[in-house]
């Protein structure tokens, strides 16, 4: 548990711009104003709210009190995962050599993420497709309903979910806020077409926003994934039709050197075009044990915000 500790109390989520609005900031902390958690009683003095004058505590003693709040000083932290059927498919092998689906892994960084935000003290929020739409929970400082937002995602990354719609999730998210937050956006190896790049560029200029890319298994290296002394698979099969893959795939070394420059051609263009947008992009490889990744880029955030 030492690992956990030290990231539980050393760690934060950095905000590269201020959170607008005058009773955002950091952390909580108490000031004279609003919000829903009450502090202490102090005595009246002019020019106090009446609103806030505690009539029985008044009655008790021998002076006018009112109330004293915890002013609202917490960031929103905000993970978006674009989960459905598509969030099925196999991402990889994990460092122990299990086969890991795309959404097993998002649901890892999701919960790393939001477990972060509310040790800090943070409000989390853990958006998600599914067969009703777009699960948007109100954000919250409590495990239990962190949990249950985890739990949303996994029930909607299966075969027989909806299907994966970033666009969906993306137009919710414009809308789901008018408060600055950091927003972290979970999806697979999607192609962004300019429908979408126009959500998510309305979406980086209301929030600080980080695209987190979740691998999946390359075709074309099956074959030595299934040879790995540590490697626990099956025949791997289309997630549409449910066809096996041909073995000739992972044998043929022209065919996976051709699908590798495409693979790399599309992700540069993916990341080019985030770049000009201002958004943070990075891809969880799940072959790597992804709390160092998040934390990786948890301090590429820093160093942005650090100038």
């Amino acid at each position: 548990m030492a690992l956990l500790t030290r990231i539980k109390t050393s760690l934060t989520i950095p905000a590269q711009r201020r959170v607008a609005g005058l009773l955002d900031g950091a952390y909580a902390s108490i000031h004279a104003g609003r919000s829903l958690d009450f502090a202490d009683l102090r005595a009246y003095v002019p020019g106090d709210d009446v609103k806030d004058i505690d009539w029985n505590a008044t009655a008790r003693s021998d002076e006018v009190l009112v109330k004293r709040y915890v002013g609202d000083r917490k960031h929103t932290i905000m993970v978006g995962v674009a989960s459905g059927r598509g969030m099925a498919a196999a991402a990889g092998l994990d460092p122990e050599g299990q086969l890991r689906s795309v959404g097993d892994v998002a649901i890892t960084v999701a919960g790393l993420l939001g477990w972060l935000a509310l040790g800090h003290g943070d409000y989390g929020c853990v958006a998600s497709l599914g067969s009703e739409g777009v699960f948007l929970p109100r954000p919250s400082v409590r495990e239990t309903d962190l949990e249950r937002m985890l739990v949303a995602v996994q029930r909607s990354c299966t075969p027989r979910g909806a299907d994966t719609q970033l666009d969906q999730l993306a137009s919710v998210l414009v809308g789901a806020t008018r408060r600055r937050t950091v927003m972290f956006l979970v999806t697979g190896d999607v192609t962004l077409d300019r429908a979408t790049l126009a959500l998510l560029r309305r979406l980086a200029v209301q929030h600080q926003l980080v695209h987190l890319v979740i691998g999946e298994l390359d075709p074309t290296a099956v074959g030595s994934a299934q040879r790995s002394p540590k490697a626990h698979t099956g025949h791997p099969h289309a997630l549409d039709d449910g066809l096996a893959l041909p073995d000739f795939v992972g044998d043929d070394a022209e065919l996976a050197a051709e699908y590798a420059r495409q693979e790399s051609t599309r992700r540069q263009r993916r990341r080019h075009a985030l770049e000009r947008l201002g958004v943070l992009t990075a891809q969880i490889d799940p072959g790597v044990p992804v709390v160092g990744q998040v934390l990786a880029v948890l301090e590429r955030m820093r160093r942005g915000a650090n100038g």
